[in-house]
């Protein structure tokens, strides 16, 4: 479930056309703050990439010779877990990689194995916690940012995947199949206290933490297509995110909170190929959706939460877009003939 490794495929499209005549200046932009780390094949293999909000100082971060996908950014900033992946002699393997931000040599985590995915950081940035297959199926396990105390802190044969460390540090939420089918569940940061908060006989995945601690918005498809819904920490209040009716078919995917924790931006993939960026507002379930290009995905919000930056294209027609949080101004920030995708904004 790491879009990451899932790609943007290949498409011959033509880009799509900047038509909007509400765009977003250059100061606006930069009174965001922060830099903006992607994903670009542009050199041919997919690679990490920097640039800030109004299109400045982009260069590569990442200096291997294969894949490397960002997945999660540290909360000073200054550094991002990203998911490295060889192919060498038909054998898949994955490691995942400290990239600063600021430029400086990769830094390998963690044991290399078939599925090294999903990092998530400590609020102090001092450990991290990831899935991987290195003695199971899949497991959860937990490790210091310098590469010591490797622990592994799951343990079933059916999998345990998706961890989320909470913002105080004291929980870890994850998905477990270990009842028969992907359910949610919570435990101490330490790997004890494991307790199932969802329950439903089809599969709830993808748990993320609100920014308060207090909420855990999850993908789940009991209604026949992939929905966010929100549970509070202990388990109860279960409710579907958005009030409003996207049709049958209608897919949600890629939950971003926003750092106040009043919206949550989500992928809405409404048929193949069409897809848009939603913003539902978490007290009422009201939406709105960002009036730009087709094909958008990934959102991602700025520090102040005022403008999200999200993938619009298929293929190499895959650009990074910026638009206000109001869904108005969005304006193309990467042009290069090859995808880029995949952002991560960073303070």
């Amino acid at each position: 479930m790491l879009i990451a490794l899932a790609g943007c495929g290949r498409a011959d499209e033509a880009k799509p056309p900047v038509s909007h005549a509400d765009t977003l200046s250059i100061a606006e932009r930069r009174a965001a703050g922060g830099r903006i780390v992607f994903v670009s094949e542009r050199g041919g293999m997919p690679q990490v990439y920097v640039v800030a909000p109004a299109g400045e100082g982009e260069r590569r971060l990442s200096g291997r010779t294969g894949a490397i996908y960002p997945a999660a950014v540290s909360p000073d900033g200054r550094t991002v877990a990203a998911v490295a992946v060889r192919e060498e002699g038909g054998e898949h393997g994955e490691q995942l990689m400290l990239l600063p931000t600021g430029g400086g040599a990769a830094r390998p985590l963690g044991p290399a194995s078939a599925r090294a995915r999903s990092p998530s950081w400590a609020p102090d940035g001092r450990w991290l916690v990831f899935e991987s297959d290195r003695e199971s199926f899949r497991d959860v396990y937990r490790i210091a940012a310098d590469g010591s105390g490797l622990r592994r802190l799951t343990r079933n044969a059916e999998g345990n995947f998706d961890p989320d460390v909470s913002p105080d540090g004291r929980s870890i939420a994850f998905a477990s199949s270990r009842d028969g089918d992907a359910e949610v569940y919570v435990m101490s940061a330490d790997g004890s206290r494991q307790r199932r908060l969802t329950a439903f006989h089809r599969d709830d995945w993808g748990p993320r933490w609100s920014p308060d601690g207090r909420t855990i918005a999850f993908l789940s498809n009991r209604e026949g297509t992939d929905r966010i819904f929100l549970v509070s920490a202990d388990g109860t209040g279960l409710r579907r995110l958005s009030t409003s009716a996207a049709g049958d078919s209608a897919q949600e995917a890629d939950i971003a909170w926003s750092p106040d924790g009043a919206r949550i931006a989500h992928t809405l993939h409404v048929r193949a190929g069409e897809s848009r960026i939603r913003i539902v507002d978490v007290r009422t379930g009201g939406a709105i959706e960002v009036r730009g290009p087709a094909a958008a995905s990934q959102p991602a919000w700025s520090p102040d939460g005022r403008l999200i930056v999200f993938t619009a294209g298929a293929g190499d027609a895959a650009d990074l877009w910026i638009a206000r949080a109001d869904g108005s101004g969005a304006t193309r920030l990467t042009h290069f003939p090859r995808a880029d995708w995949l952002p991560r904004w960073v303070r």
